[in-house]
């Protein structure tokens, strides 16, 4: 079921890289921020969600590193590709948490932690061939 709700996700994405526009929407590089900002922020949530079973302290405080993290680097208003760049390590700060939570608190399950990675292989390249 995660691999059914997760795995769109990327969809809009590619949309924005592709630069297509669906009825009232335009995926554009602006878009392509937003999304990537909010899916990053999202990806925080989970933690939350952690430390409300398993009452890791860790995992409550980086809860919110991904959001506040995020505004930030909306809020800098910095050109397109350093604000790329800035999003492409707050992803891969999440995964090297999700590494953490998952090797050495054993708080993970696989299937979110094989998900995460499908995920991040999958946000990556649209991030870096927007760059390039």
């Amino acid at each position: 079921m995660i691999y059914f709700i997760g795995i769109p996700g990327l969809i809009p994405f590619y949309l924005c890289f592709y630069n297509i526009d669906l009825i009232f929407l335009e995926f554009d590089k602006e878009m392509f921020v937003i999304y990537s900002s909010v899916i990053l922020s999202f990806l925080g949530a989970v933690y939350w969600g952690l430390y409300l079973n398993t009452k890791n302290k860790v995992a409550i405080i980086f809860s919110v590193i991904p959001c506040v993290y995020a505004f930030f680097v909306l809020a800098y208003d910095l050109k397109f590709e350093p604000t790329l760049w800035y999003l492409i390590l707050g992803y891969l700060v999440v995964l090297g948490f999700d590494f953490f939570f998952y090797f050495r608190e054993k708080i993970i399950k696989t299937d979110y932690f094989i998900l995460r990675l499908m995920l991040t292989t999958g946000i990556m390249p649209a991030h870096i061939l927007f760059i390039i």
